[in-house]
């Protein structure tokens, strides 16, 4: 369902929630895949422990290190339907790098494939889960607001 701001939320395609694989850090956060003006996006928005966001201090852009990772995108400019999506980048806190980005869903489960090279040669997989609306709603509390998220995809386009 489209609104009037070319964002969508729904279980059709890849938007929905999901919750990550186990990071390492130890830490598994909830995640919320969106479509807007043709392309699927993704940020975090909790960490399922409860433990609180942390910065973004690997950032290689000095600018951004004082942001959270709550709110912010992270997965962006994703293109296709049904079960394969390609043509993204993936951003990983954890070392300020940023990666191709593949996804593939198998009914609840999203695979999520980054790697160093634009063939997908060379990188790694990560295994998601999607969650249902009664799964999610624990966690809908610390959910930013959508216009707050969209600020953030200006750090993404060049």
């Amino acid at each position: 369902m489209a609104c009037m701001f070319g964002w969508s939320y729904g279980a059709e395609g890849l938007a929905g929630f999901y919750k990550t694989h186990v990071g390492s850090d130890g830490r598994q956060a909830i995640v919320e895949f969106f479509y807007k003006d043709g392309k699927y996006y993704a940020y975090g928005f909790a960490n399922v422990d409860g433990s609180p966001p942390k910065k973004d201090s690997n950032n290689k852009n000095p600018a951004l290190r004082d942001r959270y990772d709550r709110g912010t995108i992270f997965v962006y400019g994703l293109e296709g339907e049904g079960e394969k999506y390609g043509g993204g980048k993936v951003y990983d806190f954890h070392n300020g790098e940023i990666y191709y980005a593949k996804v593939r869903l198998n009914g609840d489960t999203l695979t999520l494939h980054g790697s160093v090279d634009k063939s997908g040669m060379i990188g790694v997989d990560k295994v998601w889960t999607r969650l249902s609306n009664e799964e999610v709603r624990p966690y809908l509390h610390l959910k930013p607001s959508m216009q707050d998220v969209l600020k953030t995809l200006k750090d993404w386009q060049q």
